[in-house]
C-alpha cells in the first residue's frame, strides 16, 4: 500500500503542521511496509528518515488558485499513490485520486477575524463563498473524512449530513515536549499561563478584563502567543489600560521554554470560546498543573473532570477559581491531583492516532 500525504504546511509553526509531523512519524514507524509519498515545501533535515519515505518538493502554497488547480494536477501525476491523506479543507477541486481528509474545526466559519472596512468585509465574504464551495466538493468526495473530536464531528454532520456514513473521530496524540530551558526573559512569580494565538475565539480579553477589575490577585500573567495584528492589539491595549506591569507576552517561545513556563506556572489559564480539540491544556495536565478552562465546544470531551470549569464571559468565576488556585500554598507538582491530570493526559497519544488513521487507510481501499 502506497499513502500520500500533503505535508506542505510542516514547514511552519501551528498545530495542523504539528499534526503532520506527529502522524507521519508514527505512521511511518508503525508501518515499515507501507510506503509514504509526501509532499513537502522543502525536504525537512530534522525530521526522520526512514526508507519508507520518498519526498515529492513543491513550491505550490497553500489556500491559492495554484492548490486548487496544480496541486490537484500533481498529486493525479503521481500513478502509485493508493490514496492520499489531506490533513486539512484545502482539497484540490482538481484531484481525481481516492482520498481521506481531516477536518480540524470550523472556526474559520464561526469567527472571522477580518477588520471591520467594508473591503475587508467584502474580502472575507469571497473567502467565505471559496471555503464553502472547497471543503463542501471536498466532504462529498473523500473516501473518509477524520475529525479531532466528537464535536468537530457533530459540527461536520450539521453541515453535511453525508458525512455521518464516512467520517470517524481519532483524537490528536500528547506532543513531547523537550527538555526545560528557562526564557531569556525574566519571569516574576507566582505566574499564570495562557498558551495559544491571539485569534478572536481565544477570547484572552477575558484575562485582561479580570486583571482590570481585580488588582488584588496578586499574580502575574504570561501570555505565550506569536506576533501578529491581534498580538500586537493585544499589547497594546495592556499598555493603555497600564496592565503592562502584571501581564507580559512571549512571542514565539521555543518548545524548551514552553516546558519551563508549564513547569513553574501556577496554573494554565484556556478562556477559549472554540477548540477542534485544545491542545495547551492538555500538555499543562502533562505536567501535573492545576487548568482553569471555559466550558465550551470541544474541551469537555478532550479534558474530561481534570479542569476546572468557568463562563467565556465571567471575569468574576475567573478570578474565584484563580483565587482558590493561589490559596493552596504547593505547587500540587506531587500530590494525587498531579498525578490524575497526568494519566488522563497519558490517555493521547501519536501512536494510537496513527494505528486508527492506518485502519482508515485500509477500509477504503
Amino acid at each position: 500500500m502506497t499513502i500520500g500525504f500533503d505535508a506542505r504546511f510542516m514547514s511552519v509553526p501551528g498545530g495542523i503542521p504539528r499534526y503532520c509531523r506527529e502522524l507521519l512519524c508514527a505512521l511511518t514507524a508503525q508501518s515499515p511496509l507501507t510506503r509514504f509519498v509526501v509532499l513537502v515545501k522543502k525536504i525537512p533535515r530534522d525530521f526522520p528518515a526512514p526508507a519508507n519515505i520518498r519526498w515529492v518538493e513543491t513550491d505550490i502554497r497553500w489556500y491559492g488558485w495554484r492548490e486548487q488547480i496544480l496541486l490537484g494536477r500533481l498529486m493525479n501525476s503521481i500513478h502509485d499513490v493508493d490514496v492520499w491523506h489531506i490533513p486539512h479543507w484545502n482539497v484540490p477541486l482538481t484531484l481525481r485520486r481516492p482520498f481521506v481528509m481531516t477536518v480540524h474545526d470550523f472556526i474559520f466559519e464561526e469567527y472571522p477575524t477580518h477588520d471591520s472596512t467594508v473591503i475587508a468585509r467584502i474580502t472575507f465574504a469571497v473567502r467565505l463563498a471559496a471555503w464553502r464551495l472547497i471543503i463542501s466538493s471536498a466532504i462529498s468526495r473523500a473516501r473518509a473524512v477524520i475529525t479531532v473530536s466528537s464535536y468537530v464531528r457533530e459540527r461536520l454532520i450539521e453541515r453535511f449530513p453525508a458525512a455521518a456514513l464516512k467520517s470517524s473521530v481519532i483524537h490528536l496524540g500528547l506532543s513531547r515536549l523537550p527538555k526545560a530551558q528557562s526564557p531569556d526573559t525574566v519571569i516574576a512569580q507566582p505566574f499564570f499561563l495562557v498558551v495559544g494565538n491571539s485569534y478572536p475565539h481565544k477570547n484572552h480579553e477575558l484575562v485582561f478584563k479580570m486583571v482590570h477589575e481585580h488588582p488584588e490577585l496578586n499574580a502575574h500573567w504570561y501570555i505565550v502567543t506569536h506576533r501578529d495584528r491581534f498580538s500586537e492589539a493585544h499589547e497594546l491595549a495592556v499598555k493603555k489600560q497600564h496592565l503592562d506591569d502584571r501581564i507580559h507576552f512571549l512571542f514565539d517561545a521555543s518548545d524548551a521554554e514552553l516546558s519551563w513556563l508549564y513547569q513553574n506556572a501556577r496554573a494554565l489559564v484556556h478562556p477559549s470560546r472554540a477548540e477542534g480539540f485544545g491542545i495547551p491544556p492538555l500538555e499543562a495536565l502533562s505536567f501535573g498543573k492545576p487548568i482553569i478552562v471555559a466550558k465550551t465546544t470541544s474541551l469537555p470531551e478532550i479534558l474530561g473532570t481534570e479542569a476546572v470549569w468557568i463562563s467565556p464571559d465571567d471575569s468574576d468565576e475567573l478570578y474565584f477559581a484563580l483565587s482558590n488556585v493561589l490559596k493552596n500554598t504547593t505547587t500540587d507538582a506531587d500530590g494525587e491531583h498531579a498525578k490524575s491530570r497526568q494519566r488522563h493526559a497519558r490517555q493521547f497519544s501519536w501512536q494510537a492516532a496513527a494505528l486508527s488513521t492506518q485502519n482508515i487507510y485500509k477500509s477504503v481501499l
